[in-house]
């Protein structure tokens, strides 16, 4: 007698790599939102089966797919309050892919929900260890090149087993910024990117105590895409309520800056006019005076390291002369000196802790976007753009 073996259900990642990037969604708000939801609909269900959109090999002990709806539909009133464009779009994504808005809002919540550390999501419960700076986390270079423009170089670390969990978003915008281009986590509408009026928009992670039902700070970045330059952005991260904790890297045709926050602090970073190319860098602590006594990233994060290499190779050639450009970012983003706690990082076999699933340079004037869609050392660059008439480039 012969048993039929179950058919194995293809994976949230297997689900995506069969697509071509851009997914492109146009018309209004929630038009869009529903046009990313159909075309990633299958691979978005088959995440969210698996542990939660992979919540729960993240948080010490299980959240479980009901609790985290309660507590992801906690956040919708205030997204819907103060970003009722993107209250939209998550509402046309959950009625694209089939799924309840508490789904839709799990996967806009993934970092809030996952090891909140002192937030309200926990209220009254034992504090887990916050594992927020991760043993790998986001590095971020923002620079002026040989033609004056301002580039950005990220690489987007993330913990959760992410690999494979990236896409490439073409986004109809409401606002003055116009269309956007984005690299996201599946199901996710907002990380990185930049828009057609010439705006760039990078972030990492930091970790500063207090956590709140707020706006969560990757649909903050899907709302400043819609915005026109680094001003506006920077204007509007100081006015909008933030769940949670982030450097922000904004760059335009007049330059670029860093805005690093807490939930209730901003404050800004500029070049140092002294250092070639007006080089801004970032990991994942704090470098503003006043807020680098409220860090709280754990004192094994390989932050402080990449930092040091960065220094490293900064005073090598051809950043040393203010000779470097778009591929020298690439090697940036490649660099594995001091593997695994590298700028490339490949990870330590642990979902908790994280490593690179995307490499990203960012030309605003351009209106182009370079991915990577992994490790920048193995995967190729894939060249995105934006048209616009009035670049000539």
């Amino acid at each position: 007698m012969s048993l039929v073996q179950p058919t194995r259900r293809p994976t949230a990642a297997e689900l995506l790599s069969g697509l071509a990037w851009p997914i492109r969604a146009r018309g209004p708000a929630r038009a869009r939102g529903r046009s990313i939801g159909q075309a990633l609909g299958p691979a978005i269900r088959a995440f969210l089966d698996e542990d939660v959109a992979h919540l729960d090999r993240l948080r010490p002990e299980p959240l479980g797919r009901e609790a985290a709806r309660r507590l992801a539909l906690t956040f919708a009133a205030p997204i819907a309050d103060l970003l009722p464009e993107v209250m939209a779009e998550i509402e046309g994504l959950a009625e694209g892919a089939g799924i309840p808005l508490a789904d839709a809002l799990i996967l806009q919540l993934r970092r809030e929900l996952a090891a909140p550390g002192t937030g309200p999501v926990v209220a009254g419960a034992a504090q887990p260890e916050d594992r927020s700076g991760g043993l790998e986390g986001c590095t971020t270079l923002a620079f002026t090149g040989a033609d004056g423009r301002s580039l950005i170089a990220q690489t987007a670390d993330l913990p959760g087993d992410m690999d494979g969990l990236g896409t490439v978003l073409d986004l109809d915008g409401d606002g003055p910024g116009g269309r956007s281009l984005a690299w996201a986590p599946l199901g996710q509408l907002g990380f990185l990117g930049l828009n057609q009026a010439g705006l760039a928009i990078g972030i990492n992670m930091v970790v500063a105590p207090g956590w709140q039902v707020a706006p969560p700070p990757y649909l903050i970045v899907r709302h400043l895409l819609g915005l026109a330059d680094a001003d506006a952005a920077e204007a509007a991260i100081a006015r909008l309520p933030r769940a949670t904790s982030r450097c922000y890297t904004l760059a335009d045709g007049t330059g670029h800056r860093m805005i690093e926050t807490t939930i209730d602090s901003c404050r800004r970073l500029d070049p140092d006019p002294g250092l070639p190319q007006a080089r801004l860098a970032h990991c994942n602590h704090y470098l503003h005076p006043d807020l680098a006594p409220l860090d709280r990233v754990p004192a094994w994060s390989s932050t402080r390291l990449r930092t040091a290499r960065l220094d490293e190779i900064f005073a090598q050639s051809p950043w040393a002369e203010g000779a470097a450009g778009a591929d020298d970012a690439r090697a940036v983003l490649a660099d594995h000196a001091n593997a695994p706690l590298s700028i490339c990082a490949h990870g330590r076999n642990s979902p908790r802790l994280g490593r690179t699933v995307a490499s990203v340079i960012l030309d605003p004037a351009a209106r182009r976007m370079e991915v990577a869609l992994g490790t920048a050392c193995d995967t190729p660059f894939t060249t995105h753009r934006l048209e616009d008439a009035s670049w000539n480039g």
